[in-house]
């Protein structure tokens, strides 16, 4: 009984992370491997990263499909522009994840963070190689 218990706990305690959405036919992206001083304002998220000679460029790319419903990331098309911008504060990217304080439906803020999907440094450039 106390092993299936602890099963369950463990079983919400994972799938109710802070709003943390993972598409299960995502591709996490790699970027941070090759790439240092990243940085996120508002949709566009920049970094300098490695080329294949050693060098670095300075890049950035529009992060795409990521809206705020009602306080939590949600990727919903992927050919459209993030805007969970408009109506989330405390941007931030921590390793792969996005993270943020976004307006719920009745004004309170509330922590979300998604993972950051199918961006590749490609020969110093931040490139989606698969869909967020």
């Amino acid at each position: 009984m106390k092993r299936n218990l602890f099963s369950v706990i463990a079983l919400l305690a994972t799938s109710t992370l802070v709003g943390i959405n993972t598409p299960a036919n995502a591709t996490s992206s790699s970027y941070q491997k090759s790439c240092n001083h990243i940085s996120v304002y508002g949709n566009v998220l920049s970094a300098s990263c490695s080329r294949s000679n050693g060098s670095f460029n300075k890049t950035s790319i529009e992060l795409r499909g990521i809206e705020n419903i009602n306080g939590t990331f949600q990727v919903t098309d992927p050919g459209k522009a993030s805007n969970y911008q408009f109506s989330c504060q405390h941007i931030r990217i921590r390793g792969n994840y996005l993270k943020a304080a976004c307006k719920k439906r009745d004004g309170t803020l509330k922590w979300t963070s998604t993972v950051l999907q199918g961006i590749e440094n490609i020969e110093g450039d931040l490139k989606y190689t698969s869909s967020p």
